[in-house]
């Protein structure tokens, strides 16, 4: 084998290699979400409260973003018409509750989020359902 072709194989070789590494290392990083955030309404002003899901492990985030002495609350459901799960947070401005559950590569997921004060879902803070694929993003 001449040394330029040993030269280029190996070249080749190492390329691909690195290619390999550099995607496998960047996946977690293409993670597809899905976002929902409050709406205003009375006292209550946008964004007050957000919710998010990351396809890549299945990660649920409900946030806090005001003081304004509600909590937040979030719905997920696997499915347009599948059951509806919640999260919670109450800890106060700037806290965030984080949950991880196993969904189906195969499904969506959707989400919505709505502010809770004094145990009472304000129906009008609700935000849209917003949705993802569950699998991992090609």
């Amino acid at each position: 084998m001449s040394k330029l072709r040993r030269h280029l194989m190996s070249g080749a070789g190492v390329a691909s290699a690195l290619a390999g590494l550099l995607l496998y290392a960047a996946s977690p990083a293409s993670a597809a979400r899905a976002y929902s955030d409050t709406v205003a309404s009375g006292s209550y002003v946008d964004s007050a409260g957000s919710m998010y899901f990351e396809s890549y492990g299945d990660h649920f985030g409900v946030c806090d973003n005001k003081a304004d002495g509600a909590g937040v609350i979030g719905y997920w459901k696997v499915g347009a018409s599948g059951t509806e799960h919640s999260i919670y947070d109450g800890n106060g401005f700037g806290n965030c509750a984080y949950e991880d559950h196993n969904v189906s590569e195969t499904s969506t997921v959707y989400i919505q989020v709505c502010l809770r004060d004094d145990g009472d879902v304000k129906e009008a803070t609700c935000g849209d359902w917003d949705h993802q694929y569950a699998g991992s993003p090609l």
